[in-house]
Formats: C-alpha cells, structure tokens, sequence
C-alpha cells in the first residue's frame, strides 16, 4: 500500500503531484519503536524527516542549564525533522515515542539520491523553501506583537496579500506551518485557526488553509493591535 496519503500533510512536498508523491513514498522506509524509545537525541546526526503512521511522539528541546526550552506531541499523520533532511545540521532535541508508535522515515541521502534522478521535484522544492523563507522573513520583520493571535493575523495577511488570487490561496499551508514560521506554539497556532475559521476569517480545506477573508482579517488586526474588543463584524 503507497504512503502517499501521509506524504500530502508535509508542507515540504505541497507543491507535488500525485505521481510525485507515489514516486516519493516509496523512497521512505517503516520504523516501528516501543513506549519510550528514544527515536534521536538533541545533538545527534539522525537527519531524517519521521511521519508518524500510528502512535505519538514526544519532541523535547533543553537548555543550558538542562531546563526544557521547547516540548511537542506528534500524533498519526503528522511529521517532524523536515529542517535537519534539508540543512544536516545537528538536531535540536530529543523525540521520544510515548507508546508503541510507527514511523514513516526518509534518509537525507536517499532523499537527495531521489532529487539527482526527479529535477522537476527538486525545482518544485526550490520553489516551496522559497516561499517559506519569504514568510519567515516577513514574520522577522513584524514588529514587536503581543499575542500569538496578532502574530498570525499580520503573517496570514502578507501571505494572502502575496499568495492568494480569486479568493483562494496558491500554497498550502497548515497551522503546523504558522507556528514554524512564526514563532509561536503548534498548539497556539491550532487555536487560533480553529477560531479564525469560526469566525469566517479564514476557510480551511481539510487542515490547510485555502483562502483569507483579508478585508475582514485586516479590520480584525487593527481591532486588536488597538486593544478594542474584536469580532468577526
């Protein structure tokens, strides 16, 4: 059975097509891990990109001092380690699996062994990293922000201004995506879509976004910088 499916979640392959994607899946090997196992430690070389096929896994950052900076749970269908496939660098924390779980794994080499033999893949990817570092760039030059809700409102409003034609946004972006772009939680950043989405001020298709409401969100942004009570009227 292909893993596609669970490939269609990674924002890093949005741009591909189906047959990409079955040509892609077939590169990622199964892992299975019992409760507790530890699946890569912070510092460690592991450069792969992990998919959870079933199960949950714990992703943990500490400090200096050993105090924990960062801490996440990944469940079914979502991934992690999409930074260390691309860059190589060292990880940045521990991933643990809080039950008996089952990876969907893609090695660094084979990952880029697959890119030498699929060009327009790799153009496509070029195309995706690009995208997501003209977002970060303009997340980097909000200014200073109070909340994880104004945070999204200004990034989700210079995306749309930039990505969105005929009220519908050309990339496909999840709240796991805002939440690496921006800076805030992944839970934060669940939130708050959940309730731009109630509130009409964005449409989702299935969990990515699809399409802004940008006069709407932009009067809601001005409401809250200026500290006024806010609504989606």
């Amino acid at each position: 059975m292909s893993h596609a499916y669970l490939l269609r979640n990674v924002s890093l392959f949005a741009q591909l097509n189906e047959d990409e994607l079955d040509l892609l899946a077939a590169e990622f090997i199964v892992q299975s891990f019992r409760r507790g196992q530890i699946i890569f430690q912070q510092g460690s070389s592991t450069n792969c990109l992990y998919i959870v096929k079933f199960g949950s896994v714990q992703v943990t950052a500490f400090g200096k001092d050993n105090t924990i900076t960062y801490t996440d749970v990944f469940h079914a269908e979502q991934y992690f380690g999409e930074f260390s496939l691309l860059d190589g660098l060292p990880r940045s924390g521990e991933a643990v699996a809080l039950e008996h779980s089952e990876l969907l794994v893609l090695t660094r080499p084979t990952f880029f062994r697959f890119l030498e033999q699929n060009t327009m893949v790799a153009i496509k990817l070029l195309v995706t990293v690009s995208r997501r570092m003209r977002f970060a760039e303009s997340a980097v030059d909000q200014p200073l922000v109070r909340s994880a809700e104004e945070k999204l409102a200004r990034l989700l409003i210079n995306i749309a201004q930039q990505y969105q034609t005929e009220a519908r946004l050309s990339v496909r972006l999840t709240a796991d995506d805002l939440a690496a772009l921006s800076g805030v939680t992944r839970s934060a950043a669940h939130a708050v879509v959940n309730k731009f989405s109630g509130l009409g001020l964005i449409a989702l298709d299935r969990s990515h976004i699809a399409s802004v409401a940008l006069p709407q969100l932009q009067a809601y942004h001005k409401r809250i910088v200026q500290g006024a009570p806010v609504s989606a009227g």
